[in-house]
């Protein structure tokens, strides 16, 4: 009986040593995804989710936090110079840098990448002020602005580098979709609705990643990613508030909170009628009770605000017009702007993860006489609906990560049928916005962003909601450094503890 009880502890022992050295040697991370992507084009991107992936497969010039108050750091660049006047920026780049190819890393690919930005869709916003870029040789480049431009290394600092001859050497949808960066991370896979696949780049200049293998797994339902944490299924993954209990009662599972300047609002289409009585827009932001809803859709975890600009954001300022919850003024606006109630509103188009929103959004409404018919997409089939301008209402998140100058997209006329979601179009807007991007002295910004804010509210160009926070669940045996602004990371930071 002793001998098989001896036998019996050195076999748990043994079983205890192999399982703690397969933990030891943990080197594979599954992040949740909460929908597909549609691209991992460098510069055509529009989602989080592609961001957060291109992030570890490119790399850029220089890297700065998005709040933008810290001094640029070394990346591709490992120095540069701005004139006394401030119209060029000389890049000197690093000669030790190879595509996931083995290409090398040239000046020209910097130039290649930034006039790809100049021509994008959805991105020129981060090359804003630039004119040209002028290559010195292989490892020095130039970048003339046509005029000074304050916020200029903030939003070239979210330009992907890619590679030139890669691009020449294959289709546009091979380089949209099998992307050759010089990040940390290659790419190795996409399986179309359920994951994309990386690697660890051995050879990367900053030192090769301790997590070897990144598997973003696209799991839709909020629930299903919690309870997916939990049986250690995923590692990773950005939680719904309303989860948040069951995860924080769990020792295995780490919590983390991202600042965020991102917002939650209700987009009208300003080309269809009554969104472009601005009598009409003024009732619909007066007639949501914005307490209510982050109680209700963020348990508490997001910040009351009706101005598109967050509060930690230049350019916000309490004087400028907040709306507050009135159903009484909502129904005398409607009555001036001729609504008989009920009134028909129409549909309120929503992605699955903001279904919730839509429907307390839908019960406010309702209230004041305004009468509406929830419609749920498929993610990427939402966003298409979105930016054609094919809805009525639409219930949705988003952020314009970088310096304020950022906030133009969802207003500037050019921006229609990207960020614009309003399809606002007011010259004295497109005017002042141009008017800040050339202005260095930041009194003179400030008040010009003043002008802005009250004009958009005056307007009721949106009915901005709140500032959601970005809540992240991990495993608590991963180490992740301290989220910055808009909670972006880089896996080749993580580490599995030992």
């Amino acid at each position: 009986m002793k001998k098989l009880s001896v036998i019996a502890a050195a076999a748990c022992l043994g079983l205890m040593l192999s399982v703690s050295a397969a933990a030891a040697e943990k080197t594979d991370l599954v992040i949740a995804m909460d929908a597909d992507i549609e691209t991992l084009h460098p510069s055509d991107y529009s989602t989080t989710i592609e961001i957060n992936i291109l992030n570890q497969v490119y790399d850029k010039l220089i890297y700065m936090n998005p709040d933008g108050a810290e001094d640029p750091e070394p990346r591709i660049a490992e120095s540069w110079e701005i004139s006394e006047d401030g119209l060029d920026y000389t890049f000197h780049l690093r000669d030790d840098i190879k595509f996931h190819d083995g290409t090398p890393l040239t000046a020209e690919d910097v130039k290649f990448s930034l006039e790809m930005y100049q021509n994008s869709d959805y991105q020129s916003a981060n090359v804003d002020g630039l004119d040209t870029v002028e290559v010195v040789d292989d490892s020095t480049v130039v970048c003339h602005l046509s005029s000074p431009y304050s916020p200029f290394l903030l939003g070239i600092s979210a330009c992907n580098i890619a590679s030139k001859a890669y691009s020449e050497s294959v289709s546009a949808e091979e380089f949209a979709s099998t992307p050759n960066g010089c990040g940390p991370y290659r790419y190795v896979s996409r399986a179309s609705g359920s994951n994309v696949v990386l690697e660890a780049n051995e050879d990367y200049y900053g030192g090769a990643p301790e997590i070897k293998k990144v598997t973003f797994e696209v799991i839709p339902d909020t629930t299903t990613t919690a309870i997916a944490l939990q049986t250690g299924e995923v590692n990773f993954a950005e939680i719904a508030s309303s989860n948040l209990v069951m995860l924080e009662s769990n020792p295995q599972i780490t919590i983390a909170e991202a600042p965020t300047s991102g917002f939650t609002y209700l987009s009208m289409n300003l080309e269809k009628e009554p969104f472009s009585d601005v009598l009409v827009r003024q009732a619909i932001n007066y007639a949501i009770n914005r307490e209510n809803l982050v109680t209700v859709c963020y348990d508490g975890k997001a910040e009351v605000n009706s101005n598109i600009c967050a509060k930690s954001r230049f350019g916000y300022s309490d004087d400028q017009m907040q709306y507050g919850y009135d159903p009484e003024k909502a129904a005398e606006l409607l009555a001036e702007a001729g609504i008989e109630t009920p009134y028909d509103l129409g549909k309120i188009l929503v992605a699955e993860k903001y279904e919730n929103l839509a429907t307390v959004i839908q019960a406010d409404l309702a209230a004041v006489g305004l009468n509406t018919t929830i419609v749920k997409e498929e993610f990427n089939t939402f966003i298409g609906d979105l930016t054609s301008g094919n809805y009525d209402l639409c219930a949705l998140e988003m952020t314009l990560e970088g310096d304020t100058q950022q906030l133009a997209l969802a207003f500037t006329t050019d921006w229609i049928g990207m960020a614009n979601n309003a399809r606002y179009s007011d010259e004295e807007m497109d005017a002042l916005f141009a008017e800040a991007g050339v202005v260095n002295d930041s009194e003179e910004r400030e008040a010009i962003y003043d002008k802005i804010f009250t004009k958009a509210q005056d307007e009721a160009v949106y009915a901005v909601i709140c500032n959601p926070q970005t809540l992240y669940a991990y495993s608590a045996d991963l180490t992740v450094p301290e989220f910055v602004l808009e909670g972006y990371y880089y896996i080749n930071q993580f580490s599995w503890n030992s």
